[in-house]
């Protein structure tokens, strides 16, 4: 092979290299739930149609390479230092954002959401969200079966009629409804007597009609209100299950009253209220398993929670000897737990490491990876490096948050052990941030055994040991994982 011809083969390697992408899937960010598009954790919503085009340009430039390399090399030197160049201003601009938006915003939404406490020392972040995963879900539910008025407690008319009229004709059942990312946009109010928080949630679920089926991608805003200085129900009693205001188990009247107390709740006077909802984007997408999404965020700076040494020393002084490399190892050995079962297509092995809703949402993809016959594994899984970021603490739960940084071979193949997506040999890194919860009476044990009766652990449908009958996926014997947020969008 002569040194020209090695030459236009180096040259084309280098142009596949710049335009080569890889699948994002794993336990944490994997393939984006919202099928490629603008969840969090993905990119942008026209990928394929990015790639096509960046396909096409790699082909017409390695045959103007070979077939003239007068013209040709100058032209891919043009396009590496222009590669080169936008890669370089697009990492900078994306840090200039951060650093804009951490100097331009003094508090955070959920900062300012945690200042509730002042008013009602029950309130709890992680009850808070709980409650929003559990209305959210119980409400496209109650739509597939024509009674959204059982929840006219928690949901105005308004808010009813809005998800309502997402329903087709002849719409018989909406299941599969999965949470894929949650977020608190904006606070108000709290100098007032009703504050209201606006949350983003972005969700897959799918309508079952006598036609067939359809899965949805949507995006919404919940306005949610309530009144200052009222008290938080425990977090057994904020499933949106109960009456807001008597603590019965939710059953209501045709007008929307309880058929218990008899009050029609029409305000946020007893607990949170949805005053509106309104849908932002909703597509019919479903789960795509074999996109390729590239890492997105990685090299950016760790996020952290403000005054973060002042958190820590007090959760110290409050846990005398707490063993934070112990925590870390617990960390450490729930991803790799997690990661396993993943590979396995396992999921019900490790439903005691995870709150209820994360993994509902995780089982959802093992289901969606069984059903187009493929696998998705990180081969080589390895933690290399845990940072504790944030630490919070509540009248129910105390909760850390770290940054995980990792890396592996990740790649799906289909069933004849054919890679459909990703690599085999390429080293893949990431980072996300992973946020633990546990009950404020808890004492980790971090084994395999029940931490409450010391059994093998052997975890039924619900959650529930079925030696002691202890709940598991609540974080009230240990450390179970609750949230998992991608670096881009986090903070």
């Amino acid at each position: 092979m002569t040194w020209r011809t090695k030459r236009r083969w180096i040259l084309a390697l280098v142009l596949l290299l710049l335009v080569a992408f890889h699948v994002s899937a794993r336990v944490g960010g994997g393939e984006s739930y919202s099928g490629g598009g603008s969840s969090s954790g993905s990119g942008g919503g026209d990928g394929g149609i990015g790639i096509e085009l960046l396909y096409y340009l790699f082909r017409f430039l390695l045959w103007l390479t070979i077939e003239h390399p007068v013209v040709g090399i100058p032209v891919d030197i043009v396009v590496i230092c222009a590669a080169v160049v936008w890669l370089r201003k697009k990492k900078g601009d994306a840090a200039v954002r951060i650093s804009t938006k951490q100097s331009r915003r003094p508090a955070a939404p959920v900062a300012r959401l945690e200042e509730l406490r002042r008013f009602d020392p029950n309130f709890s972040e992680i009850t808070f969200s709980d409650f929003c995963y559990s209305l959210y879900g119980r409400a496209h539910f109650a739509r597939g079966k024509g009674d959204l008025n059982q929840y006219a407690p928690y949901l105005s008319e308004s808010a009813r009629d809005t998800i309502r009229k997402l329903g087709p004709q002849g719409l018989r059942e909406v299941r599969g409804v999965v949470i894929g990312a949650f977020r608190v946009v904006s606070v108000g109010g709290m100098d007032t007597d009703t504050v209201t928080a606006t949350v983003a949630l972005e969700s897959n679920y799918t309508e079952v009609t006598a036609a067939g089926q359809q899965s949805w991608y949507a995006n919404e805003r919940w306005i949610l209100e309530r009144r200052r200085d009222i008290l938080s129900p425990p977090p057994e009693k904020a499933k949106a299950d109960h009456c807001p205001r008597c603590g019965a188990a939710l059953t209501t009247r045709t007008d929307g009253s309880c058929e218990y107390c008899g009050v029609k709740v029409e305000s946020g006077a007893f607990q949170w209220y949805v005053r509106a909802i309104a849908l932002v984007n909703r597509e019919t997408r479903g789960p795509l398993l074999t996109s390729n999404v590239p890492e997105q965020g990685t090299g950016l700076p760790t996020v952290w929670q403000p005054h973060f040494a002042d958190h820590r020393r007090a959760f110290e002084a409050e846990h005398e000897g707490f063993d934070w490399n112990a925590f870390q190892e617990r960390v450490a050995r729930v991803a790799v737990q997690l990661q396993d079962a993943w590979s396995a297509r396992d999921w019900e092995q490790v439903r005691p490491l995870e709150t209820e809703s994360l993994f509902q949402m995780h089982r959802y993809w093992i289901e969606a990876y069984t059903r187009q016959r493929l696998r998705n594994i990180v081969a080589g899984f390895q933690i290399t490096g845990i940072e504790v970021v944030k630490i919070l603490t509540d009248a129910f739960y105390e909760g850390v948050t770290v940054r995980m940084h990792a890396e592996g071979r990740d790649h799906t193949v289909d069933d004849n052990g054919n890679v459909v997506a990703g690599s085999k040999s390429q080293l893949r890194r990431w980072s996300e941030y992973w946020t633990f919860i546990r009950s404020r009476a808890a004492q980790g044990t971090g084994t395999a055994s029940c931490p409450n009766c010391g059994a093998k652990l052997s975890v039924g449908a619900t959650g529930i040991c079925e030696y002691c009958g202890g709940k598991l996926t609540t974080g009230e014997f240990d450390w179970i994982l609750s949230r998992i947020e991608q670096d881009e969008s986090y903070g």
